[in-house]
Formats: structure tokens, C-alpha cells, sequence
């Protein structure tokens, strides 16, 4: 007879444990965004700490169009990305906040944990049609197929300039990032059917606006280079493309701008223009993330205070 008491203790146990968990799960996700929030601040002070402010004073200051092709260049993934959800979800343009802040969180923090901080923004501020999981999640997988395509794409136009321009431990970190971006997009093509969620309108509109996003991207970079330095030619306005883009499929790397600056000082090393080019775009694009990242972070937790005291 005294079995009873544990079986009715074990059912009291279970609804316990079960609150228990969501009790978890929702302050895990309360405290998900404020974390990466201060892992920004964080890594924004440490490269102020490096002197990247400085290199606002290494840029000519009489090229407008240099600023110009510059600041459209950083804000064209955000302003991509605001178009897609602002279809899908109808999201304002407050939402420019969190997805700058999303930008800047997977090229400081970690890779996806913007991603991740977003998702949480949009559970919580929206009435998204449907789950924001599903729309996130292929929003992400269509900018990665998109990614691997092009890249694909320019490495076979540039297959030669490459062969003869990259070899050494150069060679096998790019052969790694070929084998990524090859293996990754046999792997979502196989699996198309039961990843994605969204209709296929939404999944041909969202694939198209990242096509046009790398696009336009890398005409403003070529841009920006080709008026620090108008004597470069098309082949090397093709190579740093396919190099950058090639370092850009190279999962779980944070600062793939600086990374790119030093490819492209290894590759170019004949030609130091390129390189001090290259070098003042990520030099001015980790300037941005300070800037950006430093707001949109205290704008989250003005925003996190100001819910905290309604009632």
C-alpha cells in the first residue's frame, strides 16, 4: 500500500517540473537579447580600444562620393532585409533598429546570435502572421543559398586569376571555404521540401531580394575601391569580389572585414592601393558597428526598462 503516495507525489512532480522549465525558457529568452546587447557594447569598447575611431581621420576628406558609396555599401544588407519583413510582416520602420542590431551582433558577437536576438524582438513587439521562427529561419537559409551561389558563380569566372594569385596556407583556407559553400548547398537543396516554410511566393520574392542584396553590395564595394583607386581594372575588381565573398561563406567568423583586408593585402601585396583600399573599408566598417552597435544597444535596453515599468 505505500506505493500510492509516490505514484501521487510523482504526478505532483511533473506539473512542477514542467513550470519549472517554461519558468527557465522564458527568462532564458528575457535575458537572451539584453546578453547580446552588452556582448556588442563589449566588443564595441574593445575596438575602440584598438583605435579603429582613428581611422576616420585616414580617410580623403575631399570624396564626397567616397562616403556616399560607403555608408549605402554597409546599409544594404539592413535596408534588404527591412524590405523582406516589412512584406512578410508588414514591420515598420522601427524595425531598422533590431535588424542593425541583428547586422552587428553576427559580425561582432557571434554568427546567427543576432539572428537568434531578432527572432525574440519579433515574439515579443510583433503579430506576425504564422510563427516568426519559420519566417526568420528561412529568410537566414535563403541568404546563405544566395551567398553560395554567387560565390559559386564568381569562382568560376575567376577561377584562373585565382589559381595564379592564391597559394600556401591561403590556398587551404579558401579550398576549406570552397568545400563549405559546396557542401552546405548540396545539403539545403536536398532537403528543400522540409525546411522551408514559407509559400514559394514569398520564397522566390525573399531569394531574389538577397540576389539583388549581394549584387548591389558588390558593385559598392568595386565602387568605393575604384575611387580610391581609379586604375584598377575589371579582372581585380572581379577578384576582390569573388575573395570577399569566398571569406564571407567561412562559418563562425566574427570581423570578416578585417579578415578580408589582410586576404586581400596577401593577394594584392604588389599593389598597396588595393590593399590601404580594402583596409579603410573595414577600418570604416568596424567605425559603423561602434556607432550602430553602441545605439541600437541602448536603445534595446531603453526599451526593456520602459516595458519593465508598465504595469
Amino acid at each position: 500500500m505505500r506505493p500510492a503516495p509516490f505514484k501521487e507525489g510523482g504526478q505532483a512532480l511533473g506539473p512542477l517540473c514542467l513550470r519549472l522549465a517554461r519558468r527557465w525558457r522564458d527568462e532564458g529568452q528575457r535575458w537572451f537579447g539584453p546578453a547580446v546587447s552588452v556582448g556588442i557594447l563589449v566588443v564595441v569598447a574593445s575596438r575602440i580600444g584598438d583605435g579603429a575611431l582613428a581611422s576616420l581621420r585616414e580617410a580623403p576628406a575631399d570624396k564626397p562620393a567616397l562616403w556616399c558609396v560607403f555608408v549605402l555599401f554597409y546599409l544594404a544588407p539592413v535596408t534588404a532585409e527591412w524590405i523582406i519583413f516589412h512584406r512578410l510582416w508588414s514591420l515598420s520602420i522601427r524595425g531598422v533598429a533590431p535588424l542593425l542590431r541583428k547586422q552587428i551582433a553576427n559580425e561582432l558577437v557571434l554568427g546567427y546570435s543576432g539572428d537568434a536576438q531578432f527572432l525574440l524582438w519579433a515574439k515579443a513587439r510583433l503579430r506576425a502572421e504564422g510563427s516568426p521562427f519559420k519566417a526568420v529561419k528561412d529568410v537566414a537559409i535563403l541568404s546563405a543559398v544566395a551567398g553560395n551561389l554567387m560565390t559559386l558563380a564568381l569562382m568560376a569566372v575567376c577561377a584562373p586569376t585565382l589559381a595564379d594569385a592564391v597559394s600556401g596556407p591561403l590556398g587551404h583556407a579558401l579550398a576549406w571555404s570552397v568545400a563549405v559553400v559546396a557542401v552546405s548547398s548540396l545539403t539545403l537543396f536536398g532537403f528543400r521540401r522540409t525546411i522551408f516554410s514559407l509559400p514559394r511566393r514569398e520564397l522566390a520574392f525573399v531569394f531574389a531580394v538577397h540576389v539583388l542584396r549581394i549584387s548591389a553590395g558588390l558593385l559598392l564595394l568595386a565602387g568605393f575601391v575604384h575611387v580610391l583607386v581609379p586604375d584598377i581594372g575589371f579582372r581585380g575588381l572581379m577578384t576582390l569580389a569573388t575573395l570577399r565573398m569566398m571569406l564571407s561563406r567561412l562559418p563562425l567568423l566574427p570581423a570578416k572585414d578585417v579578415l578580408f583586408a589582410g586576404v586581400v593585402g596577401a593577394v594584392f601585396g604588389r599593389h598597396a592601393e588595393i590593399a590601404a583600399a580594402t583596409g579603410l573599408a573595414a577600418a570604416l566598417t568596424v567605425v559603423l558597428h561602434i556607432v550602430f552597435g553602441a545605439a541600437t544597444s541602448l536603445l534595446s535596453f531603453g526599451d526593456a526598462a520602459a516595458e519593465e515599468a508598465r504595469p
